[in-house]
């Protein structure tokens, strides 16, 4: 079939009014206005057979059998399928793909506890690794078995779903990989990173058979006793179900070893990780607070979310924080500020920017800087992290 590319962009209006436009631009600003680029407008009122035959085609290309609508399914399936050829570039080196890195020693005890309990024909565990031992490294090694050819990936946040993803396309190149969420849906995926906020709604968890993955990961599992996790931790039958997580104490005692199958794979906290060389130490100041939280109502074990956030959103509080930073600091380094809701980020970063601070307060609400950018910051610059 011969290739074609036509860039037509056609604006019917009412009356049988409208305006096209044709010729090498894409549609944008840049290329319409600005850019040296090639087209020709056509006006409805002045070339009216002309912008007739133009809409006669498109509806020609629109209605032909051959045409279907591009869905995530289709896009899915379609990866699955094509077949991919070399690409020949005269004169420019190839990019080899990242190597594989191979797992670190708290990563193969785990692995080889994660076989040794299946061998025990048990078909659930937990696995607790403290912040920055690869927990999701781990788990992309241990689905990578020949087993195991469909996996489920669920969490509660994009940027672990995105990370995730970047992590097991690096264990498993020639996988079908696609997302489950608010915007896109690739059910038929080999690998399947689920956002738990959509998989959960029974209108989509009906689309999958209860058998349906061979391998389940639900990541940040202290989050699993909610109802969201319940539901589908209830509906999926796995070979195999891991949950991932750093901090396996709950404050609202919620046994997530049940959830497990009283299972505990794995354990290897913090002080382990750094006696092992794997985690950074870290000195840890403990400094004085001027919020008296005996006086915070307490509501259903948690502190009374809006008056927490006026005992805690004050600027007596913030000088004093600001002071600790300063005292505590590293010269040129960034520093990583954890708060006790969005209204109190928000807050603390207008005060420390109003002292002469870049700051910027990510969270999920309305007001929140654009994620990506500061948390990229991070990857290669020290860091000094604290609570306000």
């Amino acid at each position: 079939m011969e290739s074609q590319s036509p860039k037509s962009y056609i604006f019917p209006e009412e009356h049988g009014r409208g305006v096209a436009f044709v010729g090498s631009s894409n549609l944008s600003k840049t290329a319409l206005r600005t850019g040296l680029e090639w087209n020709y407008r056509i006006f409805c009122e002045r070339e009216g057979e002309g912008f007739a035959q133009l809409c006669s085609a498109f509806d020609s290309l629109f209605h032909h059998k051959n045409t279907t609508s591009l869905t995530f399914e289709w896009v899915a399936n379609y990866e699955r399928h094509r077949e991919t050829q070399p690409v020949q570039r005269t004169g420019i080196p190839e990019e080899k793909p990242e190597p594989v890195p191979k797992p670190h020693g708290i990563q193969v005890e785990a692995l080889d506890a994660l076989e040794r309990t299946r061998e025990a024909d048990n078909e659930a565990g937990l696995v607790v690794l403290a912040t920055g031992l690869g927990k999701t490294w781990l788990s992309a090694f241990d689905s990578a078995r020949e087993e195991f050819k469909r996996v489920l990936f669920v969490a509660h946040r994009e940027e672990i779903l995105h990370q995730a993803h970047q992590t097991f396309r690096r264990i498993r190149p020639d996988a079908s990989i696609g997302y489950y969420n608010g915007k896109e849906k690739a059910p038929e995926s080999d690998i399947l990173f689920a956002s738990i906020q959509t998989i959960c709604k029974k209108k989509h968890l009906q689309i999958f058979e209860r058998d349906e993955f061979d391998y389940i990961i639900v990541d940040e599992f202290h989050h699993a006793a909610a109802k969201s996790y319940r539901k589908l931790l209830s509906y999926f039958t796995p070979r195999f179900l891991l949950g991932l997580t750093a901090t396996p104490e709950r404050s609202d005692g919620g046994d997530l070893l049940a959830l497990c199958q009283e299972n505990l794979v794995y354990y290897c906290g913090l002080a382990d990780g750094i006696g092992r060389d794997l985690l950074c130490s870290f000195h840890y100041f403990g400094v004085p607070d001027t919020v008296d939280y005996s006086n915070i109502p307490w509501r259903s074990s948690h502190f009374d979310p809006e008056e927490l956030d006026n005992q805690v959103a004050t600027e007596a509080r913030a000088q004093n924080s600001f002071e600790q930073y300063e005292k505590y600091a590293p010269p040129n380094s960034r520093t990583l500020a954890f708060c006790c809701s969005k209204r109190h980020a928000d807050f603390m970063a207008d005060n420390f920017r109003g002292r002469g601070l870049r700051t910027a307060a990510v969270h999920s609400g309305e007001f929140s800087a654009p994620r990506l950018r500061p948390l990229s910051n991070f990857k290669t610059v020290s860091s000094t992290y604290s609570s306000l």
